[in-house]
């Protein structure tokens, strides 16, 4: 019988829960998805929309999938300066000038959209 989802233990939801796909094309607004570090991601319409126009090789979505890393030199989640956010992802290379900022909404590491460049 499969496990059915129960707020009260992560791991009957990360059971349920799926993995981060790997193009923006299959990601679903707003839709949970699991990072390979384990932390739950969702991303609402604007930011597929970003992510498919300014990141069409994934570079991004990877970084994003990868999780937190040291901010000098690695390719992964940081800490966000943006006010009301908490982490950016971050890429090294072509891409590299364009950070989309996150926060975490109950549990959730949510993209609405913020994206900087710099």
């Amino acid at each position: 019988m499969p496990a059915t989802l129960s707020l009260d233990t992560m791991s009957d939801y990360e059971l349920e829960t799926p993995k981060l796909p790997k193009t923006w094309q299959e990601i679903q607004p707003d839709e949970i998805y699991q990072s390979l570090e384990g932390r739950l991601i969702s991303f609402n319409t604007n930011q597929i929309q970003l992510g498919i126009l300014y990141d069409p090789i994934g570079k991004h979505l990877r970084s994003i999938n990868k999780g937190l890393v040291p901010p000098k030199g690695n390719t992964g989640l940081v800490p966000s300066e943006e006010p009301g956010y908490d982490f950016k992802s971050k890429v090294l290379g072509k891409g590299g000038e364009r950070r989309f900022h996150g926060r975490i909404v109950e549990g959730v590491l949510h993209f609405p959209g913020k994206q900087t460049t710099h």
